[in-house]
């Protein structure tokens, strides 16, 4: 199964530090139907607009309406929740009316997880959501159904201080639910960081995005601040299997400046000095 994993587009009708969220997103959705037009889905996990305005999101209703995908929506920091549902209303979301769902595929359950929360940007993940998710997972082990989560917010520290300080502030209560489930998930899937990152927590493999709006550098200075610099946005193509999960990172605003050469009969490519 082919997924197409996009994050933090931030629709928005200024430049954000100096990037086009609107021509960059235009640009991902051009590239993924050129190169990856076979994608089985497609999700977009979170901060779908810059200042969760309905103007915005009426702008990206217009984008996705005129795409060949359907992406599955998520809430972000960035988002304004009852904003959202009325721009999209057809999103699932919970019994509490938290934006979180589960998708069935051939190969597992996608559980997107809403983990915004109103006046701070960053991460929580309440009780209420929690026993919800619990309540998904003990139906996927029941069902013997593989699990992949889909999150907005970095569900660990990742060594960089302005990113951990609007990290999942839930974390503990969060990864006791990964080491109960540790059997039934597969993968967790996120954004929020701006940059492309892949690791593991509570031996559960994790990968995310640079995202498509205004990609950041990682810091690891020790100081609170954000770095941007002169980076192509990435999304990312996962390539699912019963026993396997290969992400790979997609500069797609590179793609006029690549040159293709074909390997010869040994599998090889001839550089310029043979």
């Amino acid at each position: 199964m082919k997924l197409v994993h996009i994050s933090d587009i931030h629709i928005h009708p200024q430049p954000i530090h100096g990037y086009d969220p609107i021509a960059n997103f235009q640009a991902c959705m051009a590239h993924v139907d050129e190169h990856n037009g076979d994608a089985d889905m497609v999700i977009i996990s979170g901060d779908l607009t810059h200042h969760g305005d309905p103007s915005s999101y009426a702008r990206l209703r217009e984008m996705l309406d005129k795409w060949q995908f359907a992406p599955l929506l998520m809430m972000g920091n960035h988002d304004h929740r009852q904003r959202f549902q009325t721009a999209f209303p057809g999103v699932k979301r919970d019994v509490n009316g938290y934006i979180q769902y589960v998708h069935e595929t051939s190969l597992g359950r996608f559980i997107l997880l809403d983990t915004a929360e109103a006046g701070t940007h960053a991460g929580h993940y309440c009780s209420r959501r929690q026993d919800w998710l619990r309540g998904q997972l003990d139906l996927a082990r029941q069902d013997n159904r593989p699990v992949y989560l889909v999150m907005h917010h970095n569900p660990v520290e990742v060594g960089i201080p302005n990113t951990d300080a609007i990290g999942l502030m839930d974390g503990a209560a969060f990864r006791n639910i990964l080491r109960d489930y540790r059997a039934e998930i597969r993968h967790i899937f996120f954004g929020h960081c701006h940059y492309v990152l892949s690791g593991s927590v509570g031996g559960i493999a994790f990968s995310a995005p640079r995202s498509t709006s205004h990609p950041c550098v990682p810091d690891f200075s020790g100081i609170d601040r954000m770095g941007y610099g002169d980076l192509t946005p990435t999304y990312n193509v996962c390539l699912v299997e019963e026993d396997s999960t290969v992400v790979h990172s997609i500069d797609f605003l590179i793609q006029p400046t690549v040159v293709w050469k074909d390997a010869n009969a040994d599998g090889l490519v001839e550089d310029d000095t043979s």
